[in-house]
């Protein structure tokens, strides 16, 4: 049977008490109604709740779950892991039977206030809380813990603590925006003078060709073609190898940046070991403070270039091949592989001399 009693100083004063077939589960909630109405759920199914709160559930940790979902995670998403180490760094030692709504959505309101470090310093200036999109980012990689863990049946899951908090608001231009002028000669020279050397080249090549971020960082000497003059993305967020043309300043400056490339590691944008990827929001952030530059995430370097290739006349069909985009009315990939082979002379017209200090 079970029985509930109110205690003082809790933040959830409510304890439910069942006892049966000499067991003996305990839990507490914030309101009488929700000890009710669990007590009335455990005592009509006894056996499949006696597994669950006296089984698996209390014995395995969200680290725990977190650890298993990475072992099959198959996403693109490279940013996932990091996120997922902040709960686990936090939250991990929670028994997965602790770890309530209530937890991850104080979690979440914790990051809206907690300031996030640029470098090694904490407390550097350029520290700021998380953005909304962001921490709606972390919410939903855990939520991904949990949805898995409840498909695949892994330690008794029944629930997912995350479904039922609100997405916070997407403040400002989802769709990002493109530079100006005088912002791009300022950015451009600011990330020149980077502690990352590599970040000049960087932006550089996003502004020129409109590639991803995560096209470029994965980008490898013998895709390079300098002779020829092009670059080859392979496995693009399509699934695709795409051939870009390499114009300009951008060109002239990847040439140079050859001669002085690290012989023990094959990528263009080398990290600080041959393992780990390069450090560029550290140096992206300082740049962008340097040149009095705000709200510019590396992907509006993207957008920018599209934006170059539309004030030069560019169609959308052919702005669409030369940024790799796969969808669009009319937009097969027989055309885009057309328009992406006749792109450099368009190309040349309208980005040769955007990257150039003046």
């Amino acid at each position: 049977m079970a029985s509930i009693r109110k205690l003082e100083s809790r933040a959830k004063p409510w304890q439910v008490r069942i006892r049966r077939k000499g067991q003996e589960f305990t839990e507490y909630f914030r309101t009488k109604k929700e000890a009710d109405a669990f007590a009335a759920t455990v005592e009509a199914d006894f056996d499949k709740w006696s597994k669950l709160l006296g089984g698996e559930l209390r014995r395995h940790t969200l680290a725990d779950l977190i650890d298993r979902y990475l072992t099959i995670h198959q996403g693109k998403d490279h940013n996932l892991p990091s996120r997922l180490a902040w709960w686990k760094e936090r939250y991990g030692k929670l028994l997965l039977s602790e770890f309530s709504s209530d937890t991850a959505r104080d979690a979440l309101a914790g990051m809206e206030i907690e300031p996030v470090a640029r470098g090694a310093n904490p407390i550097a200036p350029d520290s700021q809380p998380r953005t909304g999109p962001t921490i709606n980012r972390y919410k939903s990689a855990l939520s991904a813990c949990y949805k898995a863990g409840i498909d695949r049946g892994w330690f008794g899951l029944q629930s997912n603590p995350l479904t039922g908090i609100r997405a916070r608001k997407e403040v400002g231009n989802r769709f990002g925006r493109s530079l100006e002028d005088g912002e791009r000669e300022r950015l451009v020279a600011a990330c020149e003078r980077s502690t990352y050397a590599g970040m000049g080249i960087f932006v550089r090549l996003a502004l020129a060709t409109g590639a991803r971020r995560g096209e470029l960082v994965k980008l490898e000497w013998r895709d390079v073609d300098l002779k020829g003059g092009s670059i080859l993305l392979r496995n693009t967020k399509n699934g695709d190898d795409r051939r870009v043309p390499l114009i300009g300043e951008a060109r002239d400056r990847l040439t140079e940046w050859a001669k002085v490339r690290k012989l023990d590691d094959p990528r263009v944008f080398p990290g600080s070991t041959p393992t780990r990827p390069p450090n560029l929001e550290r140096a992206w952030s300082k740049a962008k403070e340097v040149a009095g530059v705000e709200n510019l995430r590396i992907h509006d370097l993207r957008h920018s270039c599209g934006s170059y290739l539309a004030k030069a006349g560019a169609s959308a069909f052919q702005i669409a091949a030369i940024l790799g985009h796969r969808s669009g009315p009319g937009l097969t990939a027989r055309y885009v592989h057309l328009v992406a082979e006749d792109s450099r002379a368009l190309m040349e017209s309208a980005l040769s001399g955007i990257t150039r200090n003046r």
